[in-house]
């Protein structure tokens, strides 16, 4: 069933209220309170094995689940099944009052029942996250939830640190204590996770079709590899627990010191799942589980070699180190199982890993246990040295399962090593988390413009994203970055908005086309071309004379001979025109316009245009600044530029003369007469002609100065090539 966004928002809240709560009672009542229990009472390796394992073995307890509560609500057997484990956890109180073996054994056997019930819903998180959540927020999401499940992991471990350290409770009463208080809280996360708004219920479905969707999963590939890379990740945890009876029995920490270890530990994986929430939903799963893998084959080697009368400081720091990595990787399967867990068949896959998982998590405890045992009569430095042995293969494992695995979209672990290493690439990450949180206004469009700038495969996600958009200003800014910045992966992108008619944006996305000098795109522009919009063909246009396609030159003459064109489309026409007629042609057209029309602003950016093909110094633009703001200054900073002509006799005092009282056509009939004896090759040649070709009487001062610098401009031409055939030797 699918939720509303309001219900999803409600559902998320609701969760990491149950997820920190539960945090806190369970620290309470499972792992290593227990393992401390069981310690007191001379618990065995192999024992403390199961234990480890204990809360994972219970997982084969799913398989059962559809079977055994067809129809009930997700959330109604979680309620159910929480309430239990709470009631069960009271029997620990008997322990004082039975021997000693006994109580080993009722401890392994209330911690059993403890964990059957815990996992008889525990697998159904990742269905709910799903449900409450959409699939590009999920790996954030799943970050949030372990963050604060860590929190309050934390924050139990410093309260059981403060009780264990009261003078006035002895060991074995400080540990009931906290497991009382661990019920209560459980029995707070309940209530907690019932407001959670899920209305799906289990799936009917009888234990031959469990199997055989069991076996399903076990014969396709790339399921197996996932569930053999869930199985051994979480292994770590199991082995990693280890670390707990090695303080405790080869360095002789106490066990409120235990608590602070711990502590520490939960720090670790509240900073990594804080770190690593940028990165899960744009890299994938994949490359950091291989890197990390490698990572944690090193921290084994510490561990096997540790020595039991280290400093308390060096375990503090190995431990935070350890499980800083050992919990990412639980945090990249969680996201993961979320992704991958298919609609038709939810109960069904997370049943799978559970049973695979539960009888995976029993051998590894096992193993622990059986290692810890026989290392005594090896000479090894301690007693778990092949234990954190068995966790280096484990991690090494991993790594090669992680190999093949596929995971849509993500990066491989060099392109990820690379990104990291990147302070670049971490800036872009930066920005693109940022967009999100800033409001419109200048800090979001200067965080823009830095991401249209940046090539990195990252900011290229995240300018895809925003063409998927349809906010107006935003997505304007992201398609004209896409002309200044071309980005080849989005041209398909840029070439369906320009293809559509009714789309907002669709000028821009014609216009930036003009940065991609493909096939597809020339056919685009080609049919674009042919629109029934002027204005539209004429960017066509333009963008197709920016990536070589001349085939629009005759469609360019025929809209250039209509009446009353807007001035964008005359201009766009020109742009394109000057870009195809290399030999100068274009400047009949440049000035035949420039003659019609008597506005300064439209004469002066056709010369612009005109001009700019040439390179012509100075810049014409800047002489047009200097005329709009003072029309004598603008024509004497020209008169300066010329000076250096070759001057007859009197006739530069003439033309300030002429200038002085604004004798516009005594000054063009100058230009014509100086340029009429010239010979130049093209394209100054058809420029020359235009020139000499103007008759107009009511002459503009823009057209006027356009015509001096274009004269000056082909004096220095014909100067030049003058003096080049003197040197040019015979």
């Amino acid at each position: 069933m699918f939720l509303s966004r309001a219900k999803k928002l409600t559902g998320q809240k609701n969760y990491i209220t149950y997820t920190f709560i539960n945090g806190l009672g369970y620290s309470f009542m499972a792992e290593t309170i227990i393992y401390l229990l069981a310690l007191y009472f001379g618990a065995g390796n192999m024992a403390l094995g199961y234990i480890s394992s204990a809360v994972y073995l219970t997982g084969v307890v799913i398989f059962f689940v559809p079977r055994l509560f067809p129809g009930v609500r997700i959330i109604g057997l979680f309620f159910a099944a929480w309430m239990l484990r709470g009631i069960i956890c009271l029997a620990y109180g008997l322990t004082p009052f039975v021997p000693e073996d006994m109580a080993v054994a009722l401890i392994v056997l209330i911690y059993t029942l403890y964990c059957l019930l815990r996992n008889t819903a525990y697998p159904l998180n990742p269905i709910i996250q799903g449900i409450i959540t959409k699939p590009s927020e999920r790996g954030h999401f799943s970050a949030r939830v372990v963050f604060f499940l860590y929190a309050s992991m934390t924050l139990s471990r410093l309260v059981s640190f403060g009780v264990l350290s009261f003078p006035a409770l002895d060991e074995l009463e400080g540990i009931l204590l906290l497991i009382g208080l661990g019920v209560l809280l459980n029995t707070a996360a309940s209530f907690a996770v019932r407001r959670v708004p899920v209305e799906d219920r289990i799936e009917r479905r009888n234990l031959r079709e469990s199997l055989a969707s069991f076996a399903r999963y076990l014969r396709t590939p790339q399921d197996l590899i996932f569930i053999l890379l869930y199985c051994g990740g979480m292994s770590l945890i199991v082995l990693f627990n280890f670390s707990i009876p090695f303080l405790r029995k080869t360095a002789l920490i106490p066990s409120n010191l235990i608590f602070i270890f711990t502590t520490v530990n939960f720090l670790g994986v509240m900073i990594s799942s804080r770190l690593i929430r940028p990165f899960l939903d744009r890299f994938g799963s994949r490359p950091i589980l291989i890197l990390v893998n490698l990572v944690i084959i090193g921290l084994s080697l510490f561990w096997f070699r540790a020595k039991g009368d280290a400093p308390f400081w060096s375990f503090i720091i190995l431990g935070f180190v350890s499980l800083f990595f050992i919990g990412m990787i639980r945090l990249l399967l969680d996201r993961l199982i979320v992704n991958r867990i298919p609609e038709n068949d939810r109960i069904g896959f997370t049943s799978a890993i559970s049973v695979v998982f539960s009888f995976v998590s029993l051998g590894i405890g096992l193993a622990g246990g059986a290692l810890a045992d026989s290392a005594p009569s090896l000479n090894l430095p301690h007693e778990y040295s092949l234990t954190f042995a068995l966790m280096g293969v484990l991690a090494l494992a991993n790594f090669f399962l992680s190999l093949f695995l596929k995971e849509g979209g993500s990066l491989s672990a060099n392109q990820f090593l690379t990104t990291m290493m990147n302070p670049r690439s971490l800036r872009t990450i930066r920005n693109i988390d940022l967009l999100k949180k800033v409001g419109s206004g200048a800090r979001k469009e200067s965080i823009l413009i830095e991401l249209e700038s940046d090539q990195s495969h990252l900011a290229t996600q995240e300018i895809r994203r925003r063409l998927n958009q349809a906010t107006l200003r935003d997505k304007e800014m992201v398609i004209r970055s896409l002309f200044s910045c071309p980005r080849p992966e989005l041209e398909k992108e840029l070439i369906e908005e320009a293809l559509d008619r009714n789309s907002w944006w669709r000028q821009s996305a014609v216009f930036a086309l003009g940065a991609y000098p493909t096939e597809a795109s020339r056919i685009a522009l080609r049919k674009i071309v042919r629109d029934k919009y002027p204005y539209i063909a004429s960017v066509a246009a333009k963008s197709m004379a920016r990536i070589g396609d001349f085939s629009c030159h005759g469609i360019i003459k025929e809209l250039l001979e209509r009446d009353r064109l807007d001035v964008r489309t005359c201009l766009n026409l020109v742009i394109a025109l000057s870009l195809i007629e290399k030999d100068g042609r274009y400047w009949s057209t440049v000035f035949r316009l420039a003659c019609e029309k008597s506005s300064h602003r439209f004469i002066q950016s056709l010369m612009i245009i005109g001009s700019t093909r040439q390179n012509y110094q100075p810049p014409m633009e800047d002489l047009f600044l200097e005329l709009n703001q003072s029309e004598q200054g603008g024509f004497e900073t020209l008169m300066e530029e010329m000076a250096d002509l070759s001057w007859e006799e009197g006739e530069f005092e003439q033309l300030m003369d002429h200038i002085r009282d604004r004798s516009w056509y005594a000054l063009w009939s100058w230009c014509r007469n100086r340029c009429r004896p010239m010979k130049l090759l093209e394209p100054h040649e058809h420029l020359r002609e235009s020139i000499v070709a103007v008759k107009k009487r009511n002459l503009t001062p823009s057209l006027v100065l356009a015509g001096l610098y274009f004269t000056m401009q082909l004096e220095k031409i014909r100067e030049a090539t003058r003096d080049s055939r003197k040197h040019k030797p015979e």
